[in-house]
C-alpha cells in the first residue's frame, strides 16, 4: 500500500513538474515570439520574475523595447530633417534580388518635379522621366540637367551617391535648383562685401585720424607760413578722404534702399529704342555698330524707370568693354516664350575673364579705374525685385547679358 501511494505521489510530482516546465517554456516562447515580430506588448509579472529565467527574459524584452523606441525616434528625427531640407532628396534601397524600393522621399523633391509623393517605386519612376535613366545607372554622379516641368524647361543640379550595407545598396539622390546654387554664391558674396566695406572704411579713417593728430600738434606751435601750408594740405586730404567715404556710403545706400518696383504695363521695345538714343552720340564718335532690328512691340508689366536704369547700366558696360575693339558691335534682341519675355544685350568686346566671372555681381567689385562697382549689382537687385532673372555668357569674344521677365 505504501509502495502504491509513493508511486502515485511520484507520478503526481512528475506530472506537476512537467506542467510547470511546460507553462514556463510557453511564457518564454511567447516572449521570444514577441521579439521575433517586434511586439513588445507582452509583460512578465513580478511574481514570475522571481524565477531567474523569467527575469532574464523580461530584461531582454525591456532592452529590445527601449532599443526599438530609440530607433523609432531616430527614424522620426531623420525623416523630419530630410523633410525640412530645401534640397530635394530621394533615397532608394535595392536588395540582393535587385528589387528597388523607396526608402525616403521629401516634399522638396516632389515639389520641384510637380509630381505626387509616391512611395511605390514602379509608380514613382513613371513620373520621373529623364531622371529615371540617370538614377537606374545606380552610380555616383554630379550633373546639371534640364527637365520639362509642366511644358516649361527647368534646370537642376543632380548629385547621387551610394552606400552599401550587408543586405541593401542605397542610392541617395539630391536635386537642387540652379537658383539655390546662385543663392549660396550670393551669401558668399555678401561675406566678401562685408570684408570690402570694413577694409574701405578703415583705409579712409586711418589717415584722417593720423592727420587730425598731426594738425593738432601744429596748432600748438607758432603759426608761420610753412605751418599754414601744412594745415591747408592736411585739411584738403581730410576733405578728399571724407568725400570718398561719403560717396562710398551713398552707393551702398542705393543698394540697401532700393524702392519696391511700381509695376505698370509699358512698351519694352520703345523703352530700349529711347535708351539707345541717349547713347547715340557716343556710339557715333566711337564707331560702334548697333543692331536692334525688333519690329514688334513687346509689352511687360514692370517699373519703367528701374528697367531703364538696368538697360543704361548694361549699355555702359558695353561701351567700356568695346574701348579696345577694332570693329565694335552691340546686338540687342527681344523675344517672347509663352509667359516669359527675354531681353538680350550682346557685345564683341574684351569679354569677362574666367577668374572674375563669379564676382561680377558682387557690390563694389569692378575692373574699371573709375567704376563704382554697383552697376551690375543694382541691375541684378532690380530684376530680382521683379521676380525675373539676369544671366550672362562670355566666350569666343562675345558677352551676352540675358534678362528674363
Amino acid at each position: 500500500m505504501n509502495t502504491i501511494g509513493f508511486s502515485l505521489l511520484l507520478i503526481f510530482q512528475v506530472f506537476s513538474l512537467m506542467e510547470y516546465l511546460k507553462k514556463s517554456f510557453a511564457d518564454i516562447e511567447k516572449s521570444i515570439d514577441c521579439l521575433l515580430y517586434d511586439d513588445y506588448s507582452n509583460t512578465i509579472s513580478a511574481e514570475k520574475r522571481k524565477n531567474s529565467l523569467h527575469n532574464k527574459t523580461a530584461l531582454l524584452l525591456e532592452k529590445h523595447r527601449k532599443k526599438s523606441l530609440q530607433q523609432t525616434s531616430e527614424e522620426l528625427i531623420f525623416t523630419n530633417i530630410i523633410e525640412s531640407l530645401s534640397i530635394g532628396i530621394l533615397i532608394l534601397r535595392k536588395d540582393q534580388n535587385e528589387q528597388i524600393e523607396v526608402f525616403q522621399l521629401n516634399k522638396a523633391f516632389v515639389d520641384f518635379l510637380k509630381i505626387p509623393k509616391f512611395y511605390n517605386w514602379n509608380l514613382l519612376q513613371s513620373k520621373l522621366g529623364l531622371l529615371t535613366d540617370l538614377i537606374l545607372d545606380w552610380k555616383s554622379i554630379k550633373h546639371t540637367i534640364s527637365l520639362n516641368i509642366n511644358d516649361e524647361k527647368e534646370s537642376f543640379f543632380l548629385k547621387t551617391s551610394m552606400t552599401q550595407t550587408n543586405e541593401y545598396q542605397y542610392l541617395i539622390v539630391s536635386l537642387e535648383t540652379i537658383q539655390q546654387l546662385i543663392d549660396k554664391k550670393e551669401k558668399e558674396a555678401w561675406y566678401k562685401l562685408m570684408n570690402v566695406m570694413s577694409h574701405e572704411i578703415i583705409n579712409t579713417i586711418t589717415p584722417i585720424s593720423s592727420l587730425a593728430e598731426n594738425l593738432d600738434d601744429l596748432l600748438q606751435e607758432e603759426t608761420d607760413e610753412d605751418t599754414i601750408e601744412e594745415l591747408s594740405q592736411g585739411l584738403k586730404i581730410i576733405k578728399k578722404r571724407s568725400y570718398h567715404l561719403t560717396s562710398f556710403v551713398d552707393t551702398y545706400r542705393k543698394l540697401a534702399e532700393l524702392p519696391l518696383p511700381q509695376k505698370n504695363k509699358f512698351n519694352l521695345t520703345e523703352l530700349v529704342t529711347n535708351t539707345l538714343g541717349l547713347f547715340q552720340q557716343e556710339f557715333t564718335s566711337k564707331n560702334i555698330q548697333v543692331e536692334f532690328n525688333v519690329d514688334k512691340n513687346y509689352y511687360i508689366k514692370a517699373d519703367k524707370q528701374q528697367i531703364e536704369q538696368v538697360v543704361i547700366n548694361l549699355l555702359s558696360n558695353c561701351l567700356y568693354a568695346l574701348e579696345k575693339t577694332c570693329k565694335p558691335k552691340i546686338i540687342i534682341d527681344i523675344s517672347q516664350e509663352k509667359t516669359r519675355t527675354h531681353l538680350s544685350i550682346t557685345d564683341n568686346g574684351i569679354g569677362i575673364p574666367e577668374d572674375i566671372k563669379e564676382n561680377i555681381f558682387i557690390p563694389y567689385f569692378t575692373t574699371r579705374k573709375n567704376g563704382s562697382g554697383i552697376g551690375l549689382t543694382l541691375s541684378k537687385s532690380i530684376i530680382e525685385a521683379h521676380n525675373g532673372r539676369i544671366d550672362f555668357v562670355s566666350k569666343n569674344n562675345k558677352t551676352q547679358f540675358l534678362i528674363t521677365f
